[in-house]
């Protein structure tokens, strides 16, 4: 009988062909790419190693050992942006002894892939990038990003609520933002929607702005 690969367990670290990697996520946002990008070259070289070993890449193994992101989509972009060959990843499940039908059921199954593109659309699977330069940009997951930087929604561990207030950005604030002035202002507008009652059900809602 043929023998099959070690299966990695769950925390297994690993350093990993950043060119390898696989996105399970149609999109990012260009400008959160560009601010990682910033944060990352300001890291003095001596210190380097331990930032990144502290942004790792969330990966599942796949059928032929193949390495999907699950995680940290805008780090590992930011980081081929710059040009890094090589990123730590950190292993989230081994579903590597799965055939591909199988494992994509699993995967959608524990909401560990998002196929929606720019325009908020659900796509096919088949639609997802085969690599991480391959993702497009979706600015409204930009306004997300920078509106919980700023202290806008509670950060909170459920599946995919980033995407859930980008939607909500998408259909209240109108693009596009070409310029830095014009993301600026929508930032400000999105700041505003984001203590609204129509957040209030959306993860991480803090209630209205005090007047």
């Amino acid at each position: 009988m043929p023998r099959h690969p070690r299966k990695f367990r769950p925390g297994s670290k690993l350093m990993v062909p950043l060119d390898a990697l696989h996105p399970t996520q149609i999109t990012v946002g260009g400008y959160h790419v560009a601010q990682k990008v910033h944060v990352t070259r300001r890291v003095p070289p001596e210190d380097r190693a331990a930032f990144l070993d502290r942004h790792r890449v969330h990966l599942v193994v796949g059928p032929e050992q193949g390495l999907y992101v699950v995680d940290h989509h805008h780090w590992v972009r930011a980081w081929h942006d710059l040009g890094l060959t090589h990123v730590p990843g950190i292993v989230h499940a081994d579903a590597s002894d799965l055939d591909v039908p199988a494992f994509w059921r699993h995967m959608v199954a524990n909401h560990l892939v998002h196929p929606y593109d720019e325009h908020g659309r659900r796509r096919p699977l088949a639609e997802l990038p085969e690599a991480i330069h391959d993702m497009r940009d979706d600015p409204y997951r930009s306004l997300e990003a920078f509106v919980q930087l700023a202290g806008g929604y509670r950060k909170v561990k459920t599946a995919y609520p980033d995407f859930r207030w980008a939607d909500y950005f998408r259909r209240n604030v109108p693009g596009p933002f070409d310029t830095a002035h014009e993301f600026a202002a929508a930032l400000a507008h999105a700041f505003r929607l984001a203590h609204a009652t129509g957040a209030r059900e959306l993860p991480g809602y803090l209630g209205p702005l005090p007047c």
